[in-house]
């Protein structure tokens, strides 16, 4: 509950600093700062993804990423995270107990995921990269559930998304960067069970049709 009395702050600060910050373009000059890089963050996805049981997060994702203006209307993103346990629900730490014996039983969760996104920005009296942005989005995720007693027991996931994105990028005077974007798109969800005795059926491979949604917030330099 701590961690996430932390982020729930980090979270107010950072928008309200958004908030109360001007623009890129300088007031009354007319300038505009000239930003190319951004780097990001969303703490919030260490409460729960990318990989859910209905309503229960199995994951929790911490992420960086990155983005270089590649020409004056058009910028590439990628990102890299870590997954392992929800800081919201943290399975790790649920079933970790001593047994009679004396070992530790329990699960530990890890994995990883990549993302790449091609932005075009439209707004006419913005720059990449800040503004309106249209581009598609890949994003690929892999994790696992194990036993700690026993490696050979565990869940092994992949998640794949393909999207098409809309979204918008403000940046402040101060190099305040936030970014949300939505879309549509195309998911793969898929799951193998080895050496345990869960319900498969819980855990079915999906493939469906994806609405996105994006939000971070970092830095321009």
């Amino acid at each position: 509950m701590k961690i996430m009395k932390k982020l729930s702050c980090l979270l107010v600060i950072s928008t309200s600093l958004l908030l109360l910050s001007s623009p890129a373009q300088a007031q009354g000059s007319g300038e505009e700062t000239d930003y190319r890089f951004v780097i990001k963050t969303n703490p919030l996805s260490a409460l729960g993804g990318p990989f859910w049981l209905a309503i229960i997060p199995l994951t929790g994702e911490y992420k960086v990423l990155f983005e270089a203006a590649v020409s004056e209307k058009s910028s590439f993103q990628i990102g890299a995270g870590y997954i392992g346990p929800s800081v919201l629900l943290n399975l790790d730490e649920l079933s970790d107990d001593e047994s009679e014996t004396g070992e530790i039983s329990g699960v530990k969760t890890s994995g990883f995921r990549v993302q790449g996104i091609y932005k075009f920005y439209i707004s006419r009296d913005l720059n990449a990269p800040e503004g309106f942005y249209v581009g598609p989005h890949v994003s690929y995720a892999t994790a696992q559930i194990k036993n700690k007693a026993d490696a050979a027991s565990k869940i092994s996931a992949t998640k794949l998304n393909i999207n098409g994105v809309f979204g918008y990028q403000l940046i402040t005077s101060g190099g305040f960067t936030l970014d949300i974007y939505t879309g549509m798109g195309f998911l793969s969800r898929k799951y193998e069970l080895t050496g345990t005795d869960w319900d498969q059926d819980t855990f079915k491979d999906r493939a469906s049709v994806s609405v996105p949604f994006g939000f971070s917030f970092g830095y321009a330099f």
